[in-house]
């Protein structure tokens, strides 16, 4: 008798696990599902983001004028010279974060 009960408690226990381990296998399939979608929204938006910063750089390229282009050149060689950014600023009436944006480009460029 004693045997039987011991045999029906680890059955018992031997199918508790079982259950444990398929629901275990269930929750990992669908955080894996739920990653899976993630990761597509986000290579999604990348892809547009991608696209629109192309279009913001077509943009630039057909929309530089020639006075642009002067006051950018006048930066870069009021800075080769020597002169501080807060002259350069002064000078030019551009604002300092434009300077530093025009300058930061020229050197990515010389590069």
């Amino acid at each position: 008798m004693e045997a039987e009960q011991l045999q029906f408690i680890f059955s018992l226990f031997s199918f508790v696990g079982v259950i444990g381990i398929l629901f275990y296998l269930i929750l990992a399939k669908a955080k894996s599902d739920e990653q899976t979608e993630l990761v597509e929204i986000l290579e999604q938006k990348l892809t547009s983001l991608h696209d629109y910063v192309y279009e913001l750089e077509e943009r630039s390229k057909i929309e530089k004028t020639p006075e642009q282009h002067e006051l950018k050149q006048k930066i870069i060689e009021m800075f080769e010279e020597g002169k501080d950014l807060m002259v350069i600023e002064n000078a030019l009436d551009v604002p300092r974060a434009k300077i530093e944006m025009i300058l930061k480009f020229h050197k990515l460029q010389t590069k």
